[in-house]
């Protein structure tokens, strides 16, 4: 069976991954500067849109429309048996609604599209994604792929942190006050998510102690679980993303699997701002 994956573009694969991997489609999502919609990862980049923000420009951001899944469902349901939507959790975007709806709009693609919300977002439904691209080239059946991303859905926590607490006032998280007060401080907040939900986890002072807190983390769950496979992203911060990953190496030795991957797009980026780092593992076994 030829199975394609559609997933959303905060899962910003790297070019090493795509070319490995070519069944994988995004749905674009976009980024709006002074009311103009630029496509993330086609039309914007982080450099473009924090040199707008610096200049002023006001932004926001919005998620791809049904008609845009109906057009790709369309094309790809010639050419493929069966589509497997992989989207970010309903907490942090709207996409997978778009993508759900669509999927009820194309004609004589009865039970071959299965849309899901992954309960994670970004590194965490590239983590999902790339082991469900490794079973379908071993063979799995759809039914077994979609057990295996419903064990995931629950086991996979992300933690991010921000590094400029004025990111959150821009967004309108935090008073000019208190963010003014957390710069003076090195005040770091953790944010995370944990079975879907989008919470701060801790505020912590210095970039050292949040790594701390993250690899005491990921080490609790080697524990419990085994080997973890990590994925780390940033934002202008590769300095930051290659430090994390070797206290992670240097804590869990060969019980972890650690990949650096793409920064974080346009879309995150803005709710996180220039600095931040974050990671997200899953246990590399699984049981269904």
């Amino acid at each position: 069976m030829k199975v394609a994956i559609v997933t959303d573009s905060l899962t910003n694969l790297t070019s090493v991954d795509l070319e490995r991997y070519p069944d994988v489609y995004y749905g674009y999502l976009n980024v709006i500067v002074d009311g103009k919609a630029y496509a993330e990862q086609k039309e914007i980049d982080n450099d473009r849109l924090f040199r707008m923000i610096d200049e002023g420009a006001n932004y926001s951001t919005s998620q791809p429309a049904p008609e845009e899944f109906v057009q790709l469902y369309t094309d790809l349901i010639k050419k493929y048996d069966y589509i497997l939507g992989l989207f970010c959790t309903n907490n942090v975007s709207g996409t997978v609604n778009s993508a759900r709806i669509a999927s009820t709009m194309i004609d004589g693609a009865e039970n071959r599209i299965t849309v899901i919300d992954t309960n994670t977002a970004s590194i965490g439904v590239e983590n999902v994604l790339i082991r469900v691209c490794q079973l379908l080239e071993e063979g799995k059946s759809i039914d077994e792929v979609i057990k295996v991303v419903d064990f995931y859905k629950t086991r996979g926590p992300m933690y991010l942190y921000v590094d400029d607490l004025n990111t959150l006032v821009r967004t309108g998280r935090l008073s000019k006050t208190a963010a003014s007060i957390g710069n003076l401080l090195n005040i770091k907040p953790i944010i995370g998510l944990s079975d879907g939900k989008l919470d701060v986890f801790d505020k912590v002072r210095t970039k050292k102690r949040v790594f701390k807190w993250i690899v005491e983390r990921l080490r609790a769950d080697v524990e419990k679980s085994g080997k973890q496979i990590v994925r780390i992203t940033h934002v202008n911060a590769i300095e930051g993303a290659n430090e994390l990953k070797a206290l992670m190496e240097e804590a869990c030795k060969e019980l972890v699997e650690v990949h650096v991957g793409n920064e974080i797009g346009p879309v995150m980026a803005i709710h996180f701002g220039r600095g931040g780092v974050g990671a997200c593992w899953m246990p590399e076994q699984y049981n269904i």
